[in-house]
């Protein structure tokens, strides 16, 4: 059947026919999670390169082809140095369009460099796909570690469990979203340097207390105090506003609820390294929203896109 180009978006190509997956009840296709992948990793995370998202089209190569070393060309070159690999995880025998050939469900793997390297697994079916990411991962322990170094160990985590046979796509989509956004908003960049002291000289008595007298009155009108994460490191707030007492609201994904504005809270032991927290990786239903709703939030999604690169809204 021919499909009709509606719209690319940087390296994804959606067509008429790949919107049709994200309707209650169907299943979600590669192009789709492709799609929100591309989206959160130029929307989102902004280009932060120690994330990585693969597409599930090159996850499959990695899976089905026999010699992991002759993909390692199709591979980012940096992909050795990405701090987080989200690494989506179907069970088809196709190469290319997984939907095509006999995949029934999706799964996540994701990937931490860290001081010691792990694999976090998320599955919302009760770890049906579980042999499918080992295989995964032995690939990529091929192409990333080599034989020198310590096999990496793969933990599996509870986590919400679909309620149909459809939603598995979804699941992936809001877990990737979660875990991607806590690493962004939490992690801390590299200290600056500390300043220079000034070099000692003499100034006016009356203008020194005349400076202090309004620095102080604009610290007591201040309208609320600083959380640690913004006192420590202010450009981590971005966009963001900081409500005090270590919580950041930020206008970041489309599926927090109210659909405005997202609340972490900061914990001491993320701020130094979030992946080592091991309350990091926990995810339960109160994270997420419903997978229903989450379908709506994608259709708009795509619909905005659509009309923003090629004037036109599927019908979906």
């Amino acid at each position: 059947m021919n499909e009709t180009l509606l719209f690319s978006y940087h390296d994804i190509a959606v067509y008429s026919g790949d919107p049709v997956s994200l309707r209650e009840g169907q299943w979600l296709n590669d192009a789709m999670l492709s799609f929100y992948y591309e989206y959160l990793t130029h929307e989102i995370l902004r280009g932060d390169n120690s994330v990585l998202l693969l597409k599930p089209t090159l996850v499959q190569c990695l899976r089905l082809q026999q010699d992991a070393e002759s993909l390692r060309s199709a591979l980012p070159a940096d992909m050795h140095a990405k701090e987080l690999i989200f690494i989506p995880i179907n069970n088809s025998n196709s190469f290319v369009h997984v939907e095509g050939g006999s995949g029934s469900h999706w799964s996540l793997l994701v990937h931490v460099k860290h001081t010691n390297p792990t694999y976090h697994y998320y599955d919302s079916m009760a770890n049906m796909n579980y042999q499918y990411a080992l295989a995964v991962k032995s690939k990529l322990d091929a192409i990333l570690l080599g034989t020198a170094n310590p096999v990496p160990p793969m933990i599996t985590h509870s986590c919400p469990q679909q309620e149909n046979g459809s939603d598995c796509g979804i699941f992936v989509i809001l877990f990737t979203d979660l875990l991607s956004r806590r690493y962004n908003d939490l992690r801390l960049p590299p200290q600056p340097a500390p300043p220079k002291r000034p070099r000692k000289h003499s100034a006016d008595p009356d203008a020194v207390r005349h400076a202090a007298s309004i620095a102080l009155q604009n610290r007591r009108n201040s309208a609320q105090p600083q959380s640690l994460l913004a006192r420590r490191h202010p450009s981590a707030l971005r966009d963001g506003k900081d409500e005090g007492n270590g919580v950041i609201r930020r206008p970041m994904s489309p599926f927090v609820a109210g659909g405005e504005w997202d609340r972490v809270a900061v914990r001491p032991s993320m701020m130094v390294a979030p992946v080592a927290d091991r309350t990091f990786w926990w995810i339960d239903y109160s994270d997420l929203c419903n997978p229903l709703k989450a379908r709506t939030t994608l259709q708009a999604l795509v619909n905005d896109h659509c009309v923003r690169y090629s004037n036109r809204a599927p019908i979906i």
